[in-house]
């Protein structure tokens, strides 16, 4: 190899972070509308633009782990926080990868941790909602509902802590409670997503069904 290729080889290649970050909103984008098997496909198009990019890297973590691939999501966004410990939304989705995985003291360190830090709004968001989900898994309703409420606060277009907090008062046996709370949640946004499956919730525990997780 001569002189001048060696340099070039060894030269880190050129990265398009101006390029990727249309890929990058669009993948959060789809997250947020549940697509998140065609956000993983569009946020490894924005990783190939800009291999080097925690925030792409941490989006793809969150995409895989809500298909349910839990140990490559682990891996993934481990490898973010050993780059960057700071990355709120990376501890924020490893707090739920941790919370699926049964390891409920890991996933409350996690998830207590990126609820507290202000630098990003939206990781904070997502660890109350997620604590929510946590003190459910846990019977805890006191705990659930305050950050289910919380959350709601927060985002007050949050429907999904609406239909979680229902199926929370559902599990303790406040039948009547949790009925309400979908009433609320379909009334607050009824054409949205989670608005629809509130109302749904309803009819199915009238038919004597259980109305099922989504998160």
């Amino acid at each position: 190899m001569t002189p001048a290729r060696s340099i070039a080889a060894s030269r880190p290649l050129r990265e398009d972070h101006l390029g990727a970050s249309t890929f990058v909103e669009k993948g959060w984008h789809q997250i947020a509308h549940e697509d998140f098997a065609v956000a993983e496909d569009t946020l490894k198009t924005a990783l190939a633009l800009a291999p080097s990019d925690c925030r792409t890297r941490t989006l793809l973590g969150w995409a895989i782990m809500r298909q349910g691939r839990l140990d490559e999501a682990l891996k993934i966004l481990d490898h973010v926080l050993g780059h960057d410990a700071m990355n709120a939304l990376a501890r924020t989705s490893l707090g739920y990868v941790c919370m699926r995985l049964g390891l409920m003291r890991e996933a409350h360190e996690h998830l207590s941790r990126a609820e507290a830090q202000t630098r990003d709004p939206k990781a904070a968001l997502y660890a109350c909602f997620f604590l929510g989900l946590l003190y459910s898994q846990q019977r805890d309703l006191v705990e659930a509902e305050r950050y289910f409420l919380r959350t709601l606060s927060l985002a007050p277009n949050f429907i999904e802590a609406y239909y979680e907090l229902g199926r929370a008062f559902r599990a303790a046996g406040e039948t009547n409670e949790a009925e309400n709370v979908w009433r609320a949640g379909n009334a607050a946004n009824r054409f949205s997503p989670w608005g629809k499956r509130c109302a749904t919730a309803i009819k199915l525990v009238g038919e004597g069904q259980e109305p099922p997780s989504f998160s």
